[in-house]
């Protein structure tokens, strides 16, 4: 059912300690929580399920959480699952750049709950925004290939975000650094849609 699987959670670490804390944190938060201790565990639950997020640990071997990552994401049916990086280390400029495009955030190991649980709500509730957005777009005749390009600069720009709270968490959301091509292309895309389609609040 789309309810319960929008409350899914896979968490993807081969450290199982850790694996279990996440269940029971999320669990008494009403999620439904998957683990998979592997890449190989991890890609064949994903034949069976399709949850609403990857909590996907970046540290792992033989297979790491980026060689992960790819594998996912070259599956059909896969774009819409969020997935979120946990990491004990800042990731690199390069590795940004490289997967912003492919995911939906960052955690820093060792994690504050709050921020956890934060995190988790907004992926789910940014994917419940672009949903909406989509369909009243859609309705309205904007083109497939527009909606796909939006929601792809969607992921890209909350990445880049992301990766900023973790380099520079004392500045606020768009200080100390250049707005990135991508932040201008979708608040242009943005006015698009609020203007022409008609979908209010896109541009606050």
């Amino acid at each position: 059912m789309e309810g319960a699987m929008d409350r899914t959670i896979l968490v993807v670490d081969d450290n199982r300690r850790l694996v279990d804390l996440l269940r029971t944190i999320l669990e008494m938060e009403g999620y439904i929580v998957h683990a998979a201790y592997s890449g190989d565990e991890c890609l064949a639950y994903l034949e069976r399920e399709r949850p609403g997020i990857i909590l996907l640990d970046i540290v792992m071997s033989p297979m790491d959480g980026w060689a992960i990552l790819e594998r996912i994401r070259e599956r059909p049916g896969m774009g819409k699952i969020r997935v979120i990086m946990l990491t004990a280390r800042h990731p690199t400029r390069n590795e940004a750049e490289k997967y912003a495009a492919l995911i939906d955030g960052y955690i820093l190991k060792p994690f504050d709950v709050r921020n956890l649980l934060e995190s988790i709500r907004g992926a789910f509730a940014e994917q419940e925004r672009l949903d909406g957005v989509i369909r009243s777009a859609h309705e309205k005749g904007t083109e497939r290939s527009f909606l796909a390009e939006y929601c792809r600069l969607s992921r890209i720009v909350n990445a880049q975000e992301a990766l900023r709270a973790l380099l520079s968490p004392g500045l606020g959301q768009g200080e100390g650094e250049e707005e990135s091509d991508e932040a201008r292309k979708l608040a242009t895309m943005n006015r698009i849609i609020q203007q022409v389609v008609g979908v209010p609040g896109l541009d606050e």
